[in-house]
């Protein structure tokens, strides 16, 4: 595991303070985006990293993509999880990170790097999402599950506001979680070894393929933390991580939480403080000093709603390309030029490199 709020907060001697100097007190680390009000042609509205000069520009699509667009190679103050890079760095990369479903194998989430100037593309390893712990149900596992509930239910609530925690409540399962574990550690990957080997990235990260609850917590994590820009972008995917455990604690599914077994050494009935207190530190500074444009209730809803094809959209049927390479080009590609436009959200917004 790279860089983690826990670490963070053992540096700082914070509860889930900022990875680097500088960005707990909000100086810098947004960007210009739909969701957060700034220029919607991707002027950033807080300066580059002091330290690097590097900078963010986060666009959202709750139907479609979240889009990072980053000038520069980063480094530790803005990107924790940055690694000296294994070779010389330099040009245009796009990276883009599918949820994929194989033909009789798990869920898997792929990152596909591609060089813009040469076309030539190469794989991170894929991430799985694991097939959650199962336990039976015995009075020892029941009264755990009931302590994390109280300890961590009141910090989901509060973070996600009662109706979107109450429409969470009722879908979660802990195989969510384990999908939220299995993205997270795909942008681990890439902030940690492939945004340092470029001077421009543009990271695509699709939503579409993904449950639609984990999508609507993918998209809700992502925009208040850059409105908050509280935390590095690149510490996006700790954001979700403790969103994975906090609402599997808070929907009596402790015992069963993969993420929660991997921290602590045994869940117990008396809940871990350190834990508790990372979560409440992390989450309600991260994510609840402002809220996003559209509720998770709103999303799950309007995902119900089928999509418009307006008529200057018809476009000519695409051959099928043969072999994984070919097929993730064809959803990068769709991700990069735009998303189809729907009624609900507007036109599509993701630029061409």
């Amino acid at each position: 595991m790279t860089v983690t709020y826990r670490r963070a907060a053992e540096k700082t001697g914070g509860g889930g303070g900022g990875g680097g100097g500088g960005f707990a007190d909000g100086r810098w680390g947004g960007t210009g985006s739909r969701a957060n009000g700034g220029d919607p042609g991707g002027k950033p509205v807080h300066p580059p990293c002091p330290t690097c000069d590097t900078s963010y520009d986060v666009r959202i699509d709750p139907r479609e993509a979240v889009l990072i667009h980053i000038r520069g190679r980063t480094c530790r103050e803005c990107n924790p999880q940055c690694r000296p890079p294994a070779g010389p760095p330099g040009g245009r990369r796009l990276i883009t990170i599918v949820p994929t479903h194989p033909s009789g194998g798990a869920p898997r989430i792929e990152t596909l790097i591609e060089n813009v100037a040469d076309k030539s593309a190469s794989y991170l390893p894929g991430r799985i999402v694991k097939t959650p712990h199962r336990e039976e149900e015995t009075p020892v596992t029941a009264r755990i599950n009931v302590a994390w509930r109280e300890a961590t239910a009141p910090i989901v609530s509060t973070v996600l506001g009662e109706e979107d925690w109450h429409a969470v409540e009722h879908v979660w399962q802990p195989e969510h979680c384990e999908s939220l574990e299995a993205v997270a550690t795909a942008l681990d990957d890439v902030w940690a070894s492939a945004v340092p080997m470029a001077e421009v990235t543009t990271v695509v990260l699709r939503v579409v393929g993904l449950a639609a609850l984990v999508a609507a917590l993918v998209v809700e994590v992502v925009e208040r933390s850059v409105k908050t820009a509280y935390e590095p972008i690149p510490l996006t995917g700790e954001l979700l991580r403790l969103t994975g455990i906090a609402i599997c604690g808070g929907t009596e599914n402790a015992v069963t939480c993969g993420r929660l077994r991997q921290e602590l050494e045994a869940v117990t009935e008396v809940p871990d403080q350190r834990m508790v207190r990372l979560l409440e530190g992390g989450l309600r500074r991260a994510l609840t000093a402002t809220t996003s444009d559209i509720t998770i209730n709103d999303f799950l809803r309007r995902l119900d709603t089928p999509r418009v094809q307006m008529p200057d959209e018809v476009e000519p049927p695409m051959e099928e390309p043969t072999g994984p390479i070919g097929r993730s080009r064809v959803a990068t590609a769709k991700a990069v030029d735009g998303p189809s436009r729907v009624a609900a959200f507007g036109q599509s917004w993701l630029p061409r490199l």
